[in-house]
């Protein structure tokens, strides 16, 4: 007998089945409205966004413009939605959820083997990882859904090339660029894979190429234009860093056995879903090289300060492959009984978290690599901060202007003393003259805070609207830094510093004469 005809047999009725995905579908939105929160980085969004619909711009001070998050879309979502419905700290939590929700939907109902989908479900739910970060007002979620629907439409597109999939997957990892820039290394194989098996035409290579690209140079456009630089001021903030690559990679690999210590089952899933990848056909090599790729970049850059964060896509990726093996029902209850002896760990964290989670006082290990949720869970998650945390905040400047300065808590503190308030940030994500300082030497360095010394008369400087620095050097960049962020927007000396500090023109401070 077929051994794949008998294994049918054991499948599920459609009814049944439909069944099954509407429970799992049910205990999936319990968890992520249970653990939903949002964090400070999220904040620090949702502060540019307040700022966006009320007319002052899409800035996070008001008096520059300076881009002080990393994904555009999911900015953009949100500030439209808030616009039409109001507060965005619900709007954030309920995007979230949605999208988290649309990616189980579409791995248990788009799975090639239904059993292996649930298997792939099984593994993101035990995972904290993906369930920390499901709904934290990150842009993971965003980032989820347009993986997942990347990915079926290319495997759309390879069955059919008539219907134009090739083109709606390319333009998903276009808007995947716009959700998080970095994750075209996770899906990029898969998307030139794609393009050069199911776009064979010199006419179709045409418009996939023009698909891809339009969305990026619009918006690179517009940030050139608008905020004066065409990537983000945290690009910048993490660039000039002085950490050496030695250090950066030991920083990576430690974030990495930090992943195992606190989440046993997230980078082990990994591992795993890129082997199955590599035993499989080239379309699911090139989601299992993307993986690989990833987590090369992820100890490249030292990983994160949030535990577990850079970590839920390309367990994505790796779950989707699980989806799609052709793995026999013996090798499934294996693999789920190994997943569920690994995930055990993360019950209280993903399924009985409350007032008992995270259990004990919140702290940040040497390693500098913290359980972010746990932090912050207690006094903004969704269903355990005050009543009055999410409030929408009453936001006019009312021409008041005082001046702070912060490194790490920037996102709340600036929610709560209104658009008026001017931040200095320490760490320079968003601001601009220092982001482009180099960061202060400091042997406990901690990722992603990398301190900045605040020039002589600086703050005197941003207090006057004056240029009061005593260094000819960060004097002269910070004369170019503040005609680009402050000057009138279409002027030709505003445009032309824009030229010259993109093209290296004007000498930066601590670069080599």
């Amino acid at each position: 007998m077929n051994h794949s005809a008998l294994e049918e047999d054991f499948l599920p009725e459609t009814k049944t089945r439909q069944t099954i995905i509407g429970a799992i579908l049910i205990l999936a939105l319990i968890v992520f409205v249970r653990t939903a929160w949002i964090g400070d980085d999220a904040a620090i969004t949702i502060r540019t966004v307040l700022n966006f619909i009320y007319g002052y711009g899409p800035t996070f001070n008001i008096d520059e413009r300076v881009q002080a998050y990393t994904h555009p879309l999911w900015f953009l979502l949100i500030s439209a939605f808030s616009s039409i419905f109001g507060n965005p700290f619900y709007v954030t939590f309920i995007l979230s959820i949605i999208a988290s929700m649309l990616v189980f939907w579409l791995l248990l109902s788009q799975a090639t083997n239904f059993y292996a989908g649930l298997l792939a479900v099984m593994i993101l739910l035990l995972s904290k990882a993906y369930v920390d970060f499901s709904a934290s007002g990150l842009e993971n979620p965003l980032s989820h859904f347009l993986i997942i629907s990347c990915v079926l439409f290319g495997y759309k597109a390879l069955k059919n090339q008539q219907d134009h999939s090739q083109l709606i997957c390319i333009f998903l990892c276009s808007m995947l660029y716009l959700s998080r820039p970095d994750l075209l290394i996770l899906i990029g194989p898969f998307t030139v894979i794609i393009f050069l098996m199911a776009c064979q035409s010199p006419k179709c290579r045409i418009q996939a190429i023009v698909v891809f690209l339009f969305p990026v140079l619009l918006w690179t456009a517009f940030s050139l234009i608008y905020y004066g630089f065409p990537f983000p001021n945290t690009a910048y903030a993490k660039l000039g860093t002085g950490i050496s690559l030695k250090e950066s990679a030991e920083q990576g690999l430690i974030y990495l056995i930090d992943s195992v210590a606190r989440d046993p089952i997230t980078l082990p899933m990994i591992v795993f879903g890129i082997i199955v990848g590599m035993g499989s056909s080239s379309i699911e090599i090139s989601l299992a090289v993307g993986c690989l790729l990833y987590l090369t970049y992820i100890i490249r850059i030292g990983g994160d300060f949030m535990s577990g964060r850079f970590l839920t896509s390309p367990l994505l990726v790796s779950s989707i492959l699980l989806s799609r093996s052709k793995f026999s029902i013996r090798q499934i209850k294996i693999v789920a009984i190994a997943a569920g002896i690994l995930g055990l760990a993360n019950i209280n964290a993903n399924f009985l978290s409350g007032r008992i989670y995270p259990g004990e006082p919140p702290n940040v290990p040497l390693n500098g690599i913290a359980d972010e949720r746990g932090f912050y869970f207690q006094s903004k998650g969704l269903l355990l901060s005050a009543r009055d945390s999410f409030d929408y905040p009453k936001w006019e400047a009312n021409g008041i202007r005082n001046i702070n300065m912060t490194c790490g808590g920037l996102g709340y503190a600036s929610i709560m003393n209104g658009p008026a308030t001017h931040y200095i940030d320490n760490c320079a994500l968003a601001d601009p003259l220092l982001a482009r300082l180099p960061a202060q030497p400091n042997p406990k360095w901690r990722i992603g805070h990398f301190m900045r010394q605040i020039p002589a008369n600086y703050v005197d400087s941003v207090r006057s609207g004056t240029n009061l620095l005593l260094d000819p050097v960060i004097k002269n960049y910070y004369d170019s830094i503040r005609i680009v962020t402050r000057g009138p927007l279409l002027s030709y000396e505003r445009l032309r510093e824009i030229l010259r500090l993109n093209l290296g023109l004007i000498k930066k401070p601590g670069s080599v004469p």
